[in-house]
């Protein structure tokens, strides 16, 4: 800049012995402008504007006031003033549109400052600008020739100016659309490797690597919403800076934040966490649901958090808390499988549990079903040979459903198999199963429970019904028997008596057992109830066998109540005498 002031006092020098001082002032502006115009660079061009009155009039003071993005003067260069710095806004909105000299009507910023002149910067009929020049030496007047000079150097200095802004802010837009780019393909490659991982720990090893390298932040520590209680969980930690008195004071200082979806730079608006450390709290979302929080220590280099920063930080927690999402929903796909396969197993087990095949009893047609609700049930039903004519059926209703009370049936049958061939009366053996069961399970699992002891050759019948739907016994003649009397459901209290009930099983007769199932089988608001059970066995051709009877009762059940096993398991077991 130097070389370029000495060469611009040396021409006018050598102009000035010959040529007329009008032609000189011509001269100079022309290489002034070809100098303004050769660079772009708007820092340069502004200097350069200010050396040349300041070398041309030896003023000492000068400043170049532009208005910025939103039309506000402001302080872009100055030159011998203390106290004024680049970047000061003006108290005004307006400058002056023509050649302006300072005296004790102006502006109090200009003569504070001691200004002698403004020379206003227009480009396009607008006011962009003013170049703001202090006075001569001992207060000498500008001449006409010199006011001439100032004006068309503010003429010529405009347009390059708008340019040399025009570029700068093209410049700007350029760097921050590169750093856009980078922070996409940094989101880019984040996303790709999440995508390649359902474990959690990787993600969040991932998000660390990103932060650093991002970033330059390496204290940070993320925590997530409990999908059962809503409690925040710290899930991972990095860097030494916060202790875990610093982490739950943070975490409980989050459950009264009043936020949206964006990253919060923490200021005077959030004192609670004022001596945390903690400069910005992200939050993290899916689908509008807050699942937790990424709390982050200040960057390693010093520098302030910005706009940038900011996106940044919101695009990567939505990749991140879309990734954790994705493996929590995968585990809990991968658990749903192993469960699948585990019923499948007890399904299999149960299922061996009950009668696979109907036993074939002189004079007597026997068939059961049962039809779990889900994959595994707590109905239960069994057929026993004791002896040549003596011949174990029973029927049973766990409470509850699934695993639990497929377990408790489980338990049922076993005790059952190891008392049935003890030759107890059926008071005894119900005795005995039900401290049994009293003994292994809790007050709030029970089991309504039917046995009947048939004595094949005598066709004696002898039954005790602990709280189970009773059981009818169905005569040719259309009348029928309800097989009561017993005592309490199983499991409930101990030593509990029961009463044996005997009954004559008629020729042509059928004994029907079912569970809750059919008669709690729901049409709407109507169940199909023990009257339509009764109604259903009085409508059956004589000669129907217990298997065609089971048969017609499924899909009778099915036609009134669309699918039985909805909200129940559906069991029965029919006995024709033949």
């Amino acid at each position: 800049m130097s070389n370029y002031l000495e060469s611009f006092k040396l021409r006018s020098r050598e102009m000035a012995a010959d040529a007329d001082p009008r032609h000189i002032e011509l001269a100079a502006l022309i290489e002034f402008s070809q100098s303004l115009n050769s660079s772009l660079d708007l820092k340069s061009a502004l200097n350069n504007l200010l050396l040349v009155p300041m070398g041309r009039m030896l003023i000492s003071r000068s400043a170049i006031i532009l208005k910025d993005a939103e039309n506000r003067p402001r302080v872009e260069i100055c030159k011998g003033i203390k106290k004024l710095k680049p970047g000061q806004k003006l108290p005004m909105e307006n400058l002056p549109p023509a050649l302006t000299l300072i005296d004790d009507r102006a502006a109090p910023f200009f003569r504070e400052h001691q200004f002698g002149l403004l020379i206003p910067l227009i480009n396009r009929d607008k006011v962009i600008g003013t170049i703001a020049l202090g006075k001569k030496p001992g207060n000498t007047p500008f001449s006409d020739s010199e006011l001439h000079f100032l004006s068309s150097l503010g003429n010529i200095a405009a347009p390059a100016i708008a340019n040399a802004k025009m570029y700068d802010q093209l410049r700007r837009a350029n760097r921050t659309l590169d750093q856009k780019v980078q922070v996409l393909n940094t989101l880019f490659e984040v996303g790709r490797e999440l995508n390649r991982t359902f474990k959690q720990d990787e993600i969040l090893q991932r998000l660390s690597l990103s932060l650093m390298g991002q970033m330059m932040i390496n204290n940070f520590f993320v925590a997530l919403k409990d999908t059962t209680d809503g409690q925040l969980t710290v899930v991972y930690k990095k860097g030494s800076s916060f202790n875990d008195t610093l982490i739950d004071q943070c975490l409980n200082a989050c459950t009264g934040l009043s936020h949206g979806s964006n990253a919060l730079l923490i200021d005077d608006r959030y004192p609670v966490f004022h001596n945390s450390g903690i400069s910005i709290i992200v939050p993290m979302r899916v689908q509008q649901q807050l699942r937790g929080y990424i709390f982050l220590g200040p960057k390693m280099n010093g520098q302030p958090v910005t706009v940038s920063d900011l996106d940044f930080l919101n695009l990567l927690s939505n990749t991140v808390i879309s990734a954790i999402e994705g493996a929590r929903l995968f585990e809990e796909t991968l658990e749903k499988k192993r469960l699948e396969e585990e019923l499948n197993v007890a399904r299999d087990i149960q299922q061996r549990l009950l009668p696979s095949v109907m036993p074939t009893v002189p004079g007597y047609d026997i068939d059961g079903f049962n039809l779990p609700s889900r994959r595994v049930g707590g109905d239960y039903f069994d057929i026993i040979p004791v002896s040549d004519d003596r011949i174990i059926l029973t029927i049973a209703d766990v409470s509850g459903k699934g695993m639990p009370a497929s377990l408790l049936m489980s338990n049922l049958q076993a005790g059952l198999r190891l008392l049935a061939y003890d030759n107890l009366p059926l008071s005894d053996f119900t005795f005995r199963l039900n401290n049994l069961i009293y003994q292994n399970t809790s007050i709030e699992k029970y089991i309504t429970f039917f046995i009947a002891l048939l004595h094949v050759k005598t066709h004696q019948l002898d039954f005790v019904n602990a709280g189970h739907n009773p059981p009818y016994l169905f005569h040719a003649d259309g009348s029928h028997d309800t097989l009561e009397k017993g005592g309490i459901i199983l499991g409930m209290m101990p030593d509990m008596p029961f009463e044996t009930g005997h009954l004559s099983f008629p020729a042509g007769g059928c004994l029907s057992l079912f569970t809750d199932g059919v008669t709690e089988a729901m049409n709407g608001d109507d169940p199909f109830d023990e009257y339509r059970v009764i109604d259903f066995f009085e409508k059956l051709p004589p000669d129907a066998s217990s298997k065609t009877i089971n048969k017609k009762m499924i899909e009778r059940l099915f036609e009134f109540a669309g699918d039985p096993t909805r909200d129940d398991d559906v069991t029965m077991l029919t006995v024709k005498r033949i």
